[in-house]
């Protein structure tokens, strides 16, 4: 009698869950690195950010515990990342990413589950860190005000780059750091709406010192062991190709007539450069390469003009032709590689001359254009 109590009593101390298959526990989840991390921090209990160098391998193991073994499945941010894991399943517990990319960053989640109570789910996020080549374009104007009898001759040296985190930009003249607040003659800025880090040197109304060599740096400060890169440039006074210059014809000014539709009107573009017969032309209207046709012809070395120039003729003017018009000069391996220059023609707002990448000028009375009137007043605007 005593026996059977005792026995009775010591099953009723075992639990029901524990009976028969053994003790039932819930998922439990916990994200370790094993991989190349730079560093792995904890921002607050719910955040963790893993640090890691573009191309390195990124290992992430999810530790679970529980009864059933719970099943595990890796996501990222939005949804599945099945197409981002390479040849490694997203249901093991170990993900690993060869070579990582710089589009492979995010959020990673570990859910772990085995039916008893709800899914574990950890999560880390990853940040891969980059630098890459620095860019270097190279812009000049020339504003040439005869009315005031001067000339000014301006520089923009613009250095973009893609990084993680944001590169810090050192400009150099020779071994020289610059800097805008030691010399008044240049100027370190970052442009407006621009797709990458940008920053600019402009070198204001050149001196005879600011013929020299120039370098862009760019650094992330030794994060993960990213080394400082750059890229240098040259500048000198004996650039191969200069001054955009644009005519129209007729021109209305002198010759005190109005363009008309139906009239023929010609636009002419020329550069300096040394040798001449090295630059090449191109025409574009609206942005997209001109179409020659019978009545839009483009011609090269009119006997009227200076040699090596690019006429654009449209015969019998149409409602059609109306549009910007832009003449590209290009001169291979020049320190400035192209010059161009735009005009605006129709019949409200007038034609605006703009030059880009170089100087503008008047040759023989360029002017701005507005079909069917005659303007009281001719500007050449230079844009950097």
């Amino acid at each position: 009698m005593n026996m059977e109590v005792t026995c009775l009593l010591l099953l009723t101390l075992i639990p029901f869950h524990c009976r028969g298959q053994g003790v039932y526990a819930p998922a439990q989840a916990q994200i370790v690195h094993a991989g190349q991390a730079c560093v792995v921090k904890e921002d607050n209990i719910s955040e963790r950010v893993y640090t890691i160098r573009e191309g390195d391998t990124l290992v992430l193991q999810c530790l679970v515990t529980g009864h059933p073994r719970p099943q595990v499945r890796w996501t990222k941010t939005a949804g599945s990342a099945s197409d981002k894991f390479q040849e490694t399943s997203v249901f093991n517990e170990t993900l690993r990413i060869e070579r990582i990319a710089r589009t492979q960053g995010g959020r990673y989640y570990c859910k772990a589950e085995n039916g008893v109570g709800v899914p574990a789910i950890k999560s880390i996020r990853v940040d891969v860190q980059y630098l890459d080549e620095p860019v270097l374009t190279v812009h000049q104007t020339v504003s040439d005000v005869r009315g005031n009898f001067y000339q000014e001759k301006t520089v923009f040296l613009r250095c973009t780059v893609n990084s993680n985190p944001p590169a810090r930009f050192i400009w150099k003249r020779g071994s020289d750091t610059l800097s805008h607040s030691q010399d008044n003659g240049v100027d370190i800025y970052e442009p407006l709406y621009t797709q990458g880090e940008t920053k600019v040197l402009k070198l204001k109304n050149l001196r005879p010192q600011d013929y020299a060599s120039y370098t862009c740096q760019v650094s992330v400060r030794n994060v993960c062991g990213i080394p400082d890169k750059a890229i240098t440039f040259r500048l000198t006074n004996t650039t191969a190709m200069k001054n955009a210059t644009f005519q129209i014809t007729p021109d209305v000014i002198k010759e005190s007539e109005n363009i008309q539709l139906g009239q023929d009107l010609k636009l002419s573009c020329h550069v300096d450069a040394v040798p001449q017969e090295k630059v090449t032309y191109q025409w574009f209207k609206n942005g997209k390469p001109a179409r020659m046709s019978k009545r839009l012809l483009v011609t090269r070395n009119d006997p009227e003009l200076p040699a090596v120039t690019s006429s654009l003729e449209l015969i019998d003017l149409h409602f059609s032709d109306y549009g910007t018009y832009l003449c590209v000069a290009s001169f291979p391996g020049a320190p400035v590689p192209d010059l161009s220059v735009e005009v605006n023609i129709s019949s409200e707002t007038g034609g605006q001359l703009h030059g880009q990448r170089g100087g503008v000028r008047e040759l023989g009375g360029a002017h701005r254009v507005e079909v069917g009137q005659q303007l009281a007043n001719r500007r050449c605007q230079v844009l950097g």
